[in-house]
C-alpha cells in the first residue's frame, strides 16, 4: 500500500506543532519558575492554588488588623497603666491628708498643686490617642473623650476589628467604663474626688474630709453614698480592672497573630508546590521533547522523497 506524500507531510506538521508547542512550554516554566502557566495546565492545582492565595490574601488583611489592634492596645494599656500609677500615689497622699489634722496656707498649696497636677495627669492620659484617634471616646473617637474636669463626652459603643474568623477586638473603647466613670455626674469617679478634696482645701475646713460623701454609680454598681476615699478607691478598682481585660485582650491577639503567621507559612508552601516548575525534571523533560523533536525531522528528511518512482 503507498503512502501518499501528502499524508507524510500532514503527520509531520502535526507533530511538529506539538513538539514545538511542548519545547515552547516547558521554556517557559523554565524562565518563568512557575509550572502553571495557564488553567489548562492542571484545572484542579489552579483552582486549589486560586484557593490558597485567596486565604493568604484574607490572613494578610487580618494579620495588617492585628497590628493595628496591637499598637493600639499596647497605647491603652500603657495609658491606663500611667493612670493607676499615679493614681496608687495620690492614694497616699489623700491619706497622709486625712491624718493631718490642720493645714498651713502655703502646705494647703503644695498639696493642692499636687493633686490638681495628679488630676490633669489622669485627664490627659484618659485622651490618649494614636494617628488621631482618641482610645477612649468609643466611636466618637475625633476629639478629647475627657474634658479638663473629668467629665465624658464619648460614645459608649465601641470600634472592633476583625483578626481572625470570628475573633474581633478593639480599636477604641467606652471610656466610661475603662476610666470609672460615676454615672451620677457623668465625670471620671478618681477625678471627682480630687475636685471635691481640692475645694475642701480651699475652704480651709478639713475635717470636711471625714465627712464628705459622693454618690458613686460606677462599674456596673450603684454603690450610693461614700466617703470620697472610698469613692477614689471604686473609682480605680474600675480602672485596673478595665486595664486588665486590655492585657487579656493584648495576649489574644499576640496568639492569634502567632498562629496566622503559621499558617501563611504553610499556605505558601502549599501554594508553591502546586505552582512552582520542578527545574530537574522539567529540564529532563525538555532534553526529551528535543530529542523527539530531531527525531522527528530526520525521519522526515529520510522519508520525504521516497516514490515508487526511485525503483524504476
Amino acid at each position: 500500500m503507498r503512502v501518499s506524500e501528502q499524508s507524510l507531510f500532514n503527520t509531520y506538521t502535526k507533530y511538529d506543532r506539538l513538539r514545538q508547542s511542548d519545547i515552547q512550554r516547558i521554556t517557559e516554566e523554565l524562565s518563568s519558575g512557575k509550572k502553571l502557566l495557564k488553567p489548562s495546565d492542571n484545572s484542579v492545582d489552579t483552582i486549589r492554588a486560586l484557593r490558597l492565595q485567596s486565604l493568604s490574601t484574607e490572613l494578610d488583611g487580618y494579620n495588617r488588623n492585628t497590628e493595628m489592634v496591637r499598637s493600639t492596645q499596647e497605647v491603652a494599656e500603657g495609658a491606663m497603666g500611667a493612670i493607676v500609677e499615679v493614681g496608687s500615689e495620690t492614694r497616699v497622699e489623700i491619706t497622709r491628708l486625712l491624718n493631718t489634722g490642720v493645714l498651713d496656707y502655703e502646705d494647703g498649696q503644695v498639696i493642692k498643686q499636687y493633686l490638681e497636677s495628679a488630676r490633669d495627669f489622669i485627664t490627659n492620659q484618659a485622651n490618649a490617642q494614636v494617628g488621631g484617634i482618641r482610645l477612649f471616646g468609643g466611636v466618637a473617637s475625633g476629639s478629647d473623650p475627657f474634658g479638663p474636669d473629668g467629665t465624658y463626652n464619648g460614645a459608649a459603643a465601641e470600634t472592633t476589628v476583625a483578626i481572625s474568623k470570628g475573633v474581633e477586638l478593639n480599636t477604641t473603647f467606652n471610656g466610661s467604663d475603662h476610666m470609672g466613670v460615676n454615672i451620677n455626674s457623668g465625670k471620671m469617679t478618681a477625678v471627682e474626688v480630687l475636685d471635691s478634696i481640692i475645694g475642701i482645701i480651699d475652704s480651709g475646713d478639713l475635717t470636711q474630709l471625714h465627712t464628705a460623701t459622693l454618690a458613686v454609680d460606677a462599674n456596673g454598681t450603684d454603690h450610693g453614698d461614700v466617703k470620697l476615699l472610698e469613692a477614689f478607691d471604686i473609682g480605680m478598682e474600675a480602672m485596673m480592672e478595665h486595664r486588665s481585660l486590655i492585657g487579656n485582650q493584648m495576649k489574644v491577639s499576640e496568639d492569634i497573630q502567632s498562629q496566622n503567621e503559621t499558617i501563611a507559612v504553610n499556605f505558601s508552601q502549599l501554594q508553591s508546590k502546586l505552582e512552582d516548575a520542578d527545574y530537574s525534571g522539567a529540564i529532563s523533560e525538555l532534553q526529551k521533547t528535543q530529542t523527539a523533536y530531531q527525531a522527528l525531522l530526520a525521519a522526515f528528511n529520510q522519508n520525504k522523497d521516497l516514490s515508487l518512482l526511485n525503483y524504476f
